[in-house]
């Protein structure tokens, strides 16, 4: 590719996020590029650096953006540094999971991971406190230490990089869901294990953690509750439950009854009032972005019920010169 062209290639996607691959080749833990480094220099060469460009990082302060989404603060790394974690996560991303695993896998999604809870038994739905925030420098440099098996200041410059003021993962990292993920997978295959020598199934999807099981009760919750405490995490009590075998379940924004996938009932009813406002007052300042968030409610209803998505093709290519604009 020319200059010019990838100079074009550059310009065109500029303000674009990248989404993080989903590598079809996987590996061991110990063949990760991350895996048993023991100096600066293979460090900086790992993360596509110069020696003096990781220092640099290192010394980074106010290298974050923070902003309140929800009532809640998230943390995003600039540039510079979220290149880093962008390379981190990749790297880490292509450690073969484990089978309960369903967020950032490929062929995986958050319909594979509701489509794992079908059997008509009682589920348990595990929610963990602030996921990230409680992910804290602690845990990230013992997973860089012990279980990657890296030099102690390797890890501990690692630890620094990743965490948000050197305390915790920060909210909106590129790498955050990944290395909490490994941060904590001692924890979650504990939960795991139990749960098959039950009979049942356990999935994780990003902190997402259902479990579907014979028999599954509140005892279940405490046990797990314990599991949970154990690696220096909070269950919200409040938020964890057990959902009845014959109850309708709504796992990674899918509604699961009676051994069969749908949407759920909140997603048609925003279509119907989507539709609903665009025809009583089409008014062209904002016609575009309701037009758009009707196409995505669609959309996301096609990929769980391919019967819609007919309807969802047919709503693109009607307004198609309104969702993609010409250039």
């Amino acid at each position: 590719m020319t200059k010019m062209a990838t100079e074009g290639l550059a310009r065109k996607r500029k303000g674009r996020r990248q989404r993080l691959e989903k590598p079809k080749k996987q590996y061991a833990l110990h063949d990760c590029a991350l895996y048993g480094l023991k100096g600066v220099g293979q460090l900086a060469d790992r993360l596509l650096l110069k020696p003096e460009g990781l220092d640099a990082l290192v010394r980074l302060e106010g290298g974050y953006k923070v902003w309140i989404k929800e009532d809640r603060p998230v943390q995003e790394a600039l540039p510079p540094l979220r290149r880093i974690h962008r390379r981190i996560a990749t790297l880490l991303r292509r450690i073969q999971p484990p089978d309960y695993r369903h967020s950032g896998v490929r062929s995986k999604s958050f319909i594979s991971n509701a489509n794992q809870h079908l059997a008509p038994h009682a589920s348990l739905k595990l929610d963990i406190s602030k996921f990230y925030p409680s992910t804290t420098i602690h845990h990230v440099w013992k997973f860089f230490a012990r279980r990657m098996r890296c030099a102690p200041d390797v890890a501990a410059i690692l630890a620094n990089l990743c965490c948000y003021q050197k305390k915790h993962l920060p909210t909106g990292g590129v790498h955050s869901e990944v290395l909490a993920f490994f941060c904590h997978k001692g924890m979650l295959d504990a939960l795991n294990e139990r749960v098959q020598e039950r009979g049942g199934t356990m999935t994780v999807y990003v902190d997402d953690i259902v479990v579907t099981m014979p028999g599954a009760c509140e005892s279940d919750l405490k046990w797990a509750q314990q599991i949970i405490e154990q690696a220096r995490l909070t269950m919200n009590v409040r938020k964890s439950r057990v959902i009845r075998a014959n109850a309708q379940k709504l796992i990674t924004g899918v509604r699961v009854h009676k051994g069969k996938l749908s949407a759920p009932a909140g997603q048609h009813h925003r279509v119907k009032m989507l539709h609903q406002a665009i025809a009583e007052n089409p008014d062209p300042s904002d016609l575009t972005q309701k037009l758009r968030s009707l196409q995505g409610h669609l959309d996301h209803i096609a990929q769980i019920e391919p019967r819609y998505l007919p309807r969802a093709q047919g709503h693109r290519s009607k307004n198609r010169a309104v969702l993609l604009p010409p250039r």
